[in-house]
């Protein structure tokens, strides 16, 4: 009797250890597989899976819903970590860049948008994000595009300074950069602070932020980086009417008035959206935008 019983007990055991090498085999080949998937979406593709599967959570962690986390995405995707602050320092690489049409940074790099579907995961999309995604679909249109890598706010602890010297800081990062290549166009790309009435439009069944342009006008220069803006501004309205905000000039007492833009007739500071804005508003935007600096661009 007792044989007997040792003999179930010992196909028991072996039944458990069964189903987990196949759970265990499972979840491998269902990962590789997974990974080669969404490795071939584009950034747009990426953006409509991370906005379903964000509405279709059940706050679940089976082996499946785990695959399906927009953390896990971003993260093994875009190599994108949006939970912490960037630690790198990279040094600019010349071959990367010397052949680059446009040029990308943030100087105000900490701003984010209150995407509140994103809560579950910690996720907060943030400027950085946008950049890229405006980097993606530029190169995809043939335009050669270099994102700065390098966190500001790591300049900022590095001297010292206080997020008011963050143009200051921005200013040390790109000088040398703008100083010996030739990009037609240079973005500083901020997002705006206002409330979601200013900053979104609903056009032909699609959601957009809205975009706003400022020019500083506290150096000699400024009228070329205005004309150049309100050839921008003119396409992305003549494509989308209400897409933008306009062009605010900013001088005198106050505000900076320079921005960085004495470096180059050719760097604008563009707001996309603001913090109320969400995803798939800054997708359809970043499109937009790159159609209309392809429509710039080969005007010159």
């Amino acid at each position: 009797m007792k044989k007997k019983f040792k003999t179930k007990k010992n196909k028991k055991i072996t039944y458990l250890i069964l189903i987990f090498f196949i759970y265990i085999s499972f979840s491998i080949t269902y990962n590789t597989l997974y990974n080669h998937y969404i490795k071939k979406l584009s950034t747009e593709q990426l953006i409509e899976k991370i906005i379903k599967d964000s509405k279709n959570n059940t706050q679940k962690e089976s082996i499946l819903d785990k695959y399906k986390n927009p953390e896990y995405i971003l993260k093994t995707t875009l190599n994108i970590d949006l939970t912490k602050e960037d630690k790198t320092q990279e040094v600019i690489n010349e071959q990367d860049i010397k052949n680059n049409k446009v040029f990308i940074y943030n100087t105000h790099d900490t701003e984010k948008y209150n995407d509140n579907r994103f809560n579950h995961y910690n996720i907060i999309p943030d400027v950085k994000l946008v950049s890229n995604m405006l980097e993606e679909k530029l190169n995809d249109k043939g335009i050669s595009t270099y994102v700065e890598k390098t966190s500001i706010s790591n300049v900022l602890k590095h001297n010292n300074w206080t997020y008011s010297k963050s143009y200051q800081a921005s200013r040390i990062l790109i000088e040398e950069n703008i100083k010996n290549n030739n990009y037609s166009l240079i973005i500083d790309l901020h997002r705006d602070s206002s409330i979601l009435s200013k900053t979104y439009l609903e056009y032909n069944n699609k959601s957009y932020a809205k975009v706003l342009f400022v020019i500083g006008t506290e150096y000699d220069s400024y009228e070329s980086n205005l004309n150049l803006a309100t050839k921008l501004n003119h396409i992305l309205e003549e494509k989308v009417p209400g897409i933008s905000r306009g062009i605010t000039k900013k001088g005198g007492a106050g505000v900076n008035g320079i921005y960085n833009q004495d470096l180059s007739p050719n760097l604008l500071l563009i707001e996309v959206g603001g913090q109320y804005n969400k995803i798939e508003d800054l997708n359809n935007t970043t499109e937009l935008l790159s159609e209309a600096i392809l429509i710039l661009l080969e005007g010159d």
